[in-house]
């Protein structure tokens, strides 16, 4: 395949994965006012603490195994294949151990839990599909096949939708929060049957020995690391809850709303990013400098946009109430464009398999924003978390650049313009 090809087939791909996330992300806002009216607010509750449950359990069922594959990829070439398929055997052995001590151990947990026996056998099994469908979408990212990552994503949403629904409805008119979350439950386990199918097709599962040892010692660092994640991305609002009040932290949420924009156009092109980044650290330094400068360049664009553009977005999506969301989003968008720039990094650390460093890196971003968030909050209100957002998410990229540069020896980034362009970042939002 020639250069030119190559860089048309990437392109084809980052368009496609951020025209699918838009429209995936467009049907997931439009059924919030749906359930909102379905589910009463106790309900509504619960399923979201359910949700925050399978965040983090979706991690430990799967061992992040997913965060493997593109070493994976080309250490074992040929044997990509069978590496894929005993990932999988290995993931559905340790759902059941899951399964087993969980079901022994409810008496001791369930009260405090919250859910019903059933809801936690529920949980493990929306959990492990959870896991097979990051596997199978880190899995075609690596061969940019965009399209199958759509036509997943697509049944997944869908069905989602139309079976919450339909049981909501019909089965569990008494228990709308239990029909929620088999609806939510119930495509991700259908996909996880077709995608066990999909690579087991391609080779027999096999438990090799030394492949399960690579798989575990890279994966199980991002454990720590995705969790020290979805503190760095939740955990403000529930600061901001229990300290002042659910009123301030739904209009904080909505800020959130506005900076989702910006966050899944950079995953959706990092999903491609990865993949090409890892085809030139080979040799190829000064691809990845001049590339990751534009691609920089073009999110600080996208993100000054969006900055620029805040007050009125705020006023055209939220009712009055909600207006108040302006002043927060601005440093949500700018600490976000910080965590864009993470990824660069992180790259390097994925690439030469340093993930305890990566686990590191993160986890003390995650210390630094709970320390952050209890000084602030209380003494000058729910809009402080944003700006401790903006410092955090600093300092998790500028954690990031000292553990690259301590392991490759040397600067791929062209750190300069990259330094310059946050300061463009800041501006903008000032």
């Amino acid at each position: 395949m020639s250069e030119e090809t190559k860089g048309s087939k990437v392109i084809r791909a980052g368009i496609g994965y951020t025209v699918g996330n838009y429209l995936l992300k467009g049907l997931t806002f439009l059924t919030v006012p749906l359930f909102s009216r379905l589910l009463s607010t106790a309900e509504y509750g619960v399923f979201n603490a359910y949700l925050a449950y399978q965040t983090i359990l979706y991690l430990l069922v799967g061992l992040a195994l997913h965060t493997s594959l593109k070493n994976a990829k080309y250490r074992y070439k040929e044997e990509f294949d069978r590496y894929n398929s005993g990932c999988i055997l290995l993931v559905i052995v340790h759902l059941l151990l899951w399964l087993l001590v969980c079901n022994l151990l409810y008496p001791l947990y369930g009260g405090a839990a919250g859910f019903s026996r059933v809801v936690v056998n529920v949980l493990l099994l929306d959990s492990f599909g959870t896991a097979l469908i990051q596997f199978f979408n880190v899995y075609v990212g690596i061969y940019y096949r965009y399209i199958s990552f759509l036509k997943l994503s697509v049944f997944h949403a869908v069905a989602n939708l139309a079976l919450s629904v339909l049981l909501i409805l019909t089965l569990f008119r008494d228990d709308r929060a239990t029909g929620r979350i088999f609806g939510n439950a119930v495509p991700a386990v259908m996909a996880a049957v077709v995608i066990i199918w999909y690579f087991w097709r391609k080779a027999a599962p096999v438990l090799n020995l030394e492949q399960v040892r690579f798989a575990v010692g890279y994966s199980l660092p991002m454990i720590p690391h995705g969790i020290s994640q979805v503190i760095l991305s939740q955990f403000d609002r529930i600061m901001i809850k229990d300290m002042i009040g659910e009123s301030q932290a739904g209009i904080y949420s909505f800020a959130y709303t506005i900076f989702s924009v910006v966050n899944v156009t950079a995953n959706s092109l990092g999903n491609v990013w990865g993949p090409w980044f890892y085809e030139k650290m080979a040799a190829e330094y000064e691809t990845i400098r001049s590339r990751s400068s534009r691609f920089a360049y073009g999110m600080l664009l996208f993100s000054g946009m969006v900055m620029l553009g805040s007050p009125e977005l705020v006023i055209f999506l939220g009712d009055r109430g909600y207006w108040d969301a302006m002043y927060s989003v601005i440093p949500i968008v700018a600490g976000g464009y910080f965590m864009f720039l993470y990824t660069f990094p992180s790259g390097v650390e994925y690439y030469y398999e340093k993930t305890k460093y990566i686990a590191l890196g993160t986890g003390m971003a995650a210390a630094v924003n709970i320390i952050l968030n209890s000084i602030f909050i209380r003494s000058a209100g729910y809009q402080a978390a944003a700006y401790t957002t903006l410092v955090t998410y600093f300092l998790y990229f500028l954690f990031h650049c000292l553990i690259a540069r301590r392991i490759q020896k040397e600067c791929v980034f062209e750190m300069g313009k990259l330094l310059f362009y946050s300061a463009a970042a800041l501006l903008a939002g000032a």
